[in-house]
Formats: structure tokens, C-alpha cells, sequence
């Protein structure tokens, strides 16, 4: 199907539109929310602090309305490997263990993996619930207002801040770049009777490495040279980060409260 997304499509850099609530949130305030989820789920890694999280999570991606096809699929390997995983978690040595037509299966160790996986799933998802609500172009700005303390310790707080808008506004170009390249190389790739390949193999990849990196090394030149002339035609590093980084509102308070209040009740709990 001409119009069916394939497997891979990278989707957690482009943005959802939208004007939901989530989406009229200052972007400062959602990465902080995303930080504060990080660090609760780091310090604390019990199910009700995942949970917890997890709710959180739930609530942005349905306030933000968003859809089921923003969510990347996953391509087979990947499922294969997290099922091996789990298969493996279950021979190791960690308690409580029971015994199954004599094979001692390690139950703690399935735990664990599920937490794990669980964590994983919260930290990814928060992170992309941000990219798919807020412009790339409003990231920089917001992260050097939420910096701007630290300029009293004399960091390079600029320089920081316009290296990281150069690698957002990359970001799209790299993932286009990818989507380019791999269909062209799909194309040149034959198999055994002379037509273009469905799919990749490893071997069919091996065999033509030095034409992928041909290929890379000359997109990624022609790329470099034209954000070069990009910066230089806006004026330098200055041009790369926008000036109005907007500003945080009532709503952005009231969020920023009750992920304070959740984190406490967390922290407390335990």
C-alpha cells in the first residue's frame, strides 16, 4: 500500500499539529516535566513511581491528542530481542525462583525485566510526547531561558545552547537524509535474479559497504555545506537560536505544581 507508513518511519522528531492544551504549554515547562519524570522513575524504580509516571504520560498523550500513528513500529528483530531477553531473565539467579517440571525459573529476574521495560517505555514516550507537541525551533530558546542562572558561574551557557539548536534543526535533515539513502539503496540492491530487493539482508548490506559509505560521506558534505551557508546567511551562531522564546503562563504554573505535589507524595511514600 502506496500510502501505509513502513516499518522504521522515523515519526518521535515530527511534530503533531495540533492546539491542545499540551500544545499551548511553554516548552520550557515540558521539558521540565519530562526531567522531573526521569529523575523520579531514576531515584525512585518501584511500580508506583513507574506508575505514577506512567499516568502522567497517559494524561500528556491524551490531553495532546495524540494519535496512534505518531507511534513508530517497531520492526521485527527488535520484538524478537525484547522476547529473548525476558526468555533469558527467566534462568537468572535472582530470587524468588519456583521450579516448573524441574526447571528452576527465576521470577525476580522476569520482575525486574518488566520493570525495566517499563521504565524504557515511560522515559521514550515523555521524551517523544514532547517533540511530537512543540516546534523544534522553540526547544533552544526555551532550554536558554531555563539556563540563564547558571551565566553567574561563568559556563558557556550560549555556546551551549546554539550548539544544541544546530543539532535540533539537524535532526529533521538527518532523518531525511536516512529515509533517502536507504531507499536509494534499495533500489541498486539486486537479488540472485537481477530485481530490486523487498527487503534487506545482512549479506546483501555487507556486500555493498563501500557504497553506503560513498553514498553517506557525500550526503553528509553536501548537507554540512548547505546549514553552513544557512548560518552564514543568518548571520553566524547568533542566528540559531530564535529571540522570542515565549513565556511560561498560568497553565504552565498549575502543571509545574501538581508534578511538584506528585513528586513529593513519591518521594515520601518510601
Amino acid at each position: 500500500m502506496s500510502g501505509a507508513r513502513r516499518v522504521g518511519t522515523v515519526t518521535v522528531l515530527r511534530l503533531v499539529p495540533g492546539n491542545s492544551p499540551v500544545h499551548r504549554l511553554w516548552a520550557g515547562t515540558k521539558l521540565l516535566v519530562a526531567a522531573v519524570l526521569a529523575v523520579i522513575c531514576s531515584v525512585r524504580p518501584t511500580w508506583p513511581a513507574i506508575g505514577a509516571c506512567g499516568a502522567v504520560v497517559a494524561l500528556g498523550l491524551l490531553v495532546g491528542r495524540i494519535p496512534l500513528g505518531a507511534f513508530p513500529r517497531l520492526p521485527r528483530w527488535f520484538l524478537v530481542v525484547v522476547v529473548a531477553g525476558a526468555g533469558l531473565n527467566l534462568l537468572a539467579g535472582v530470587d524468588p525462583r519456583v521450579e516448573i517440571l524441574g526447571v528452576s525459573i527465576a521470577v525476580g529476574g522476569l520482575e525486574q525485566w518488566a520493570r525495566f521495560m517499563a521504565l524504557a517505555v515511560v522515559l521514550l514516550t515523555s521524551g517523544a510526547l514532547v517533540g511530537w507537541t512543540t516546534p523544534l525551533g522553540e526547544v533552544a530558546p526555551a532550554v536558554r531561558t531555563l539556563v540563564a542562572p547558571l551565566r553567574w558561574l561563568r559556563l558557556p551557557v550560549d555556546e551551549f545552547v546554539s550548539a544544541l539548536a544546530l543539532a535540533l534543526r539537524s535532526l529533521p535533515l538527518l532523518a531525511e537524509e536516512i529515509r533517502v539513502l536507504t531507499a536509494t539503496v534499495r533500489l541498486r540492491l539486486r537479488d540472485e535474479r537481477g530485481e530490486p530487493v523487498a527487503r534487506f539482508s545482512v549479506g546483501l548490506v555487507l556486500g555493498q559497504v563501500h557504497d553506503l559509505l560513498g553514498a553517506a560521506v557525500v550526503a553528509t558534505l553536501r548537507r554540512g555545506r548547505d546549514v553552513a551557508e544557512a548560518i552564514t546567511a543568518r548571520g553566524g551562531l547568533g542566528g540559531a537560536v530564535a529571540a522570542d522564546a515565549g513565556r511560561p503562563r498560568t497553565a504552565d504554573a498549575l502543571v509545574l505544581f501538581a508534578v511538584g505535589a506528585l513528586t513529593v507524595a513519591i518521594l515520601a511514600s518510601g
